[in-house]
């Protein structure tokens, strides 16, 4: 077997699975084919995996340039991975192509057309570069779903989905901040953008548990809340791995976390215990919950389409299906409707999502509000006044999709309070 072509055929593998059965880069199967490698080859092997599926549209335009007749799925799969090492990635074409061809001897599939294409391809990739993706050439299911975006909004969208997102970490407190021995561009007195890309356990200061990764749209609406009571009851109802359930745990307030999935409860419980953090854990399903206890906060991270999120899941659009969005919108309803009754006269349901699509946003808070009179919109104040983020408020909603802050990237993501009145 030639160098390369082991880590190689794995990333094919992987993409293939991802591809043809709907899994994700978690699923326990592809964690076990990535784990099988050093070290060192995990990162080569993320590098390729991940940008294949981000740049996979540019590269099925490429394949329809020079291959005209139908392709299989694997020879598909094959020529995506090449294309993007080679025109995206700068990677030596000779072994790029050398590998492939092996690697489509051993799939049995046409090594002649993946030798000559790629052949082809390679003369080409500086103008190949260049190409541009359309908004028509997204999914259909995603068009269909973000109708409502401006021509604007869409131009920008094009620009943004593929990058490699930024490293957003916030700190316990200020003092915390100012003793991390890396350069950050801040965004709060507890925020920052990591100014030089890194793997960050690797971080000296990562095992003090000053700090964790969390993405600046995720940690903006509750770095917003202003609570000054400290016997307040919050419940976060989905709260592995566990950034909304940090900030709150920050700042000392009485917090139950709760999930549904035993293996996210584990992620959980190692990083509050690296954090020191201490809390109270439930792993149940919250719509099923018993109606005695009440909260005075109650945050709904609610599972969604998580397109907000294309740039650390490029796998949304790589897949052949399409999120079911039927199912989603019911499991939002029940979530929204089991925390109203979970929730004290005053008490706040925060609804986030990873998403910046009516459908699963500002739709779903509507039909809420419409279905219970007894709950209001509850005013967005930025904290401290912070105009520079006025921006991502509007009718009292935040809302981003994925773009730039302080030309870094962010995600696209909704964040809506709501009051109980009566």
């Amino acid at each position: 077997m030639i160098k390369g072509e082991k880590i190689r055929f794995d990333i094919h593998n992987i993409l293939y699975s991802i591809y043809k059965f709907n899994k994700t880069l978690n699923n326990k199967d592809i964690q076990k084919i990535i784990n099988n490698h050093k070290k060192e080859d995990i990162s080569f092997l993320n590098n390729v995996t991940l940008n294949s599926m981000r740049f996979h549209l540019h590269s099925s335009k490429i394949i329809n340039r020079y291959i005209k007749n139908k392709i299989k799925d694997k020879e598909k799969i094959l020529l995506l991975s090449a294309i993007t090492q080679i025109v995206f990635l700068n990677f030596k074409e000779y072994a790029v192509i050398n590998c492939s061809v092996e690697i489509a001897k051993k799939l049995k599939i046409y090594h002649g057309l993946i030798n000559a294409t790629l052949k082809n391809i390679s003369k080409d990739k500086e103008k190949l570069k260049k190409l541009d993706i359309e908004f028509d050439d997204l999914p259909m299911w995603f068009k269909d779903k973000s109708k409502s975006l401006t021509d604007s909004q869409k131009k920008n969208f094009l620009k943004n989905f593929n990058q490699e997102p930024s490293i957003h970490i916030v700190f316990k407190d200020e003092q915390k901040l100012k003793i991390f021995e890396e350069t950050l561009i801040r965004t709060s007195e507890i925020s920052g953008f990591l100014k030089e890309r890194k793997n960050v356990v690797e971080i000296k200061s990562y095992e003090q548990g000053n700090w964790w990764v969390q993405d600046f749209s995720s940690f903006f609406p509750l770095q917003n809340l202003k609570v000054k009571e400290k016997n307040k009851k919050f419940l976060d109802t989905c709260a592995a791995p566990g950034g909304k359930s940090f900030q709150i745990l920050s700042k000392k307030y009485n917090l139950t976390l709760n999930d549904k999935s035993k293996t996210r409860i584990q992620i959980l419980k190692s990083n509050l215990i690296r954090l020191n953090f201490s809390a109270k854990i439930l792993n149940k399903d919250f719509t099923n919950f018993e109606e005695k206890n009440k909260y005075d906060f109650v945050i709904i991270d609610a599972p969604c389409s998580a397109v907000g999120t294309i740039r650390k899941n490029p796998e949304i659009f790589f897949k052949r299906k399409s999120p079911d969005f039927n199912v989603l919108e019911n499991l939002q309803e029940k979530m929204l409707d089991k925390a109203s009754n979970l929730l004290n006269i005053d008490g706040l349901i925060i609804y986030m999502v990873c998403s910046f699509l009516e459908y699963e946003t500002e739709d779903q808070i509507n039909k809420f509000l419409l279905k219970n009179s007894n709950f209001e919109i509850f005013g967005f104040d930025l904290l401290n006044k912070n105009n520079k983020y006025s921006s991502l408020i509007n009718n009292n909603f935040m809302k981003t999709l994925p773009d730039t802050l302080l030309n870094y990237n962010i995600d696209g993501y909704f964040a809506a309070f709501i009051k109980k009145i009566k």
